[in-house]
């Protein structure tokens, strides 16, 4: 049993204690499952590990298609001056500090992350927040509270293959994980505002605090449930982002109509390629003869690995459609295109490659058969209380890890195979391990260093993660309750 756990003691190590990359740690985590795989405990044949890494790359290629885009578009319309303009937009909208944190971190960080992810709204919210005149340690905070969106992160990304290598079906993942994301926002919603104006303007504004948080979470789960996955996160921070808006015009009637007109014009123009995106995912999932063309057509099949992959209908061919409208529609210049397109990879290729590492760790250990010997004695050893071990061992991934689909990568499938060997429904521990390994990346200290290094206060990074690890455990306490109430009334 411990050499079957060694994997992933190793890679927590590696992290936490040595302080190493995730590069470096997947390496070396990779090297050691293989040669525990091949002990003579488990007597795995050399031969057997080729099956593995084929199946990882596979995996990891849908990624591949997904980020690369999905980043490559934030930097287009970085360099259009789209992501300035949006923002510049919002933030000129209002001076009342709670609605300009709102918008920023429940509106506009989510907006950038549902296509970008990586943690690049953090680039863009802190330094606006400072802008407004809000400290540099509170910017950092917000910001990274502002990464809420991340199951949703690069058009879902990390919970698609959660759900593929969990064996649950995505939707239904969608959903629940959706379900227990609404009392979380709803103390995000609160946890932002408190650190940017205090307590007694938080009770001022109580239940406009408390409406913005549900509504980021109904929003979301509505995309889920009737539209799909992918488009969650953008539907959700759109939903925001227009319903502030309507509250700010009901409270600011001074504009003219001219100077109004034209402000929607130019944030019309901004978001325009976001706009084209949702349309066509939009499109793309509910005309349902378009949806089973685009399925069948150009669909590469490999069923030796069980590896589907749809390359007409991946939301990654549809950010390469909006990439190229934005480089027309903007007019941007070849040079432009050329820099855009090195910055993509320069912050690809890391994770890429370390999600690849994760995978073939997974792969492998599942071929040797180490997570089923894990999930039976998880199984043996907490029973029906296993539902309450499964958020921590998600936080433990998405803290370690900085990436949700890297802890859903190394954990879920540990996960729902625990949860069938005590009778337990696998979507509820999907579910759990998807919403925590993607909120306790923003606790990851990557993402804490990110943000103190564009705050300018590296000095108070140690402050800053101690701050983030209340919010986290916070979170974590609502997760548990949630939990807790569905095994009593269940």
């Amino acid at each position: 049993m411990l050499l079957a756990l060694l994997p992933l003691i190793s890679i927590m190590f590696m992290i936490f204690v040595l302080k190493k990359s995730s590069i470096f740690t997947g390496i070396v985590a990779c090297m050691l499952t293989a040669a525990i795989a091949l002990s003579p405990i488990f007597n795995s044949n050399i031969m057997n590990l080729t099956e593995p890494i084929i199946k990882s790359f596979l995996t990891t290629s849908i990624i591949a298609y997904i980020l690369f885009f999905g980043i490559f578009l934030f930097h287009l319309m970085d360099k259009a001056g789209a992501i300035k303009g949006i923002a510049s937009s919002i933030t000129k909208a209002t001076n009342d500090k709670i609605y300009q944190i709102l918008i920023l971190a429940l509106g506009l960080s989510p907006l950038i992350e549902s296509v970008s992810g990586f943690g690049l709204a953090v680039i863009v919210i802190a330094p606006l927040l400072i802008a407004l005149g809000f400290s540099p340690i509170q910017s950092s905070l917000i910001a990274l509270v502002s990464l809420c969106i991340i199951p949703w992160g690069t058009l879902a990304m990390g919970t698609i293959i959660g759900a593929t290598l969990g064996n649950v079906e995505l939707e239904k993942m969608g959903m629940g994980s959706a379900l227990m994301c609404i009392p979380i926002y709803i103390y995000y919603a609160l946890v932002v505002v408190y650190i940017g104006v205090g307590l007694s303007a938080l009770k001022k504004r109580l239940f406009t605090i408390l409406f913005v948080g549900f509504l980021l979470g109904a929003s979301v789960w509505l995309c889920n449930r009737f539209v799909s996955v992918e488009l969650a996160g953008l539907f959700g921070s759109l939903a925001v982002i227009s319903v502030l808006f309507l509250m700010i015009k009901q409270q600011n009637k001074k504009t003219s109509s001219t100077s109004k007109l034209e402000k929607e014009s130019n944030s019309i123009k901004n978001i325009m390629p976001y706009l084209l995106l949702i349309v066509l995912l939009f499109i793309s999932r509910i005309v349902i003869p378009l949806k089973e063309y685009l399925s069948n057509t150009w669909t590469l099949t490999i069923e030796k690995y069980n590896f589907e992959l749809s390359i007409l209908y991946s939301p990654g061919f549809f950010l390469f459609i909006v990439c190229i409208f934005t480089i027309f529609f903007y007019r941007l210049q070849a040079f432009e295109i050329r820099e855009s397109s090195i910055s993509t990879f320069k912050k690809c290729y890391p994770v890429i490659l370390t999600t690849f590492l994760y995978v073939v760790v997974s792969e492998i250990m599942s071929e040797a058969k180490m997570i089923q010997l894990l999930s039976l004695l998880a199984a043996q050893s907490f029973g029906q209380f296993y539902v309450f071990i499964s958020p921590l061992v998600g936080a433990i991934g998405g803290f370690l890890t900085g990436s949700n689909t890297a802890s859903n990568t190394m954990f879920i499938r540990l996960q729902t195979e625990t949860a069938l060997h005590i009778g337990m429904s696998p979507i509820l521990v999907a579910c759990a391990q998807n919403v925590s390994s993607s909120l306790m990346t923003m606790v990851n200290p990557s993402r804490v260093a990110l943000s103190c290094s564009v705050c300018k206060i590296r000095s108070h990074e140690n402050e800053i993660q101690k701050k983030m690890l209340f919010v986290g455990l916070g979170t974590l306490a609502i997760i548990l309750i949630e939990l807790l109430l569905l095994f009593i009334f269940q």
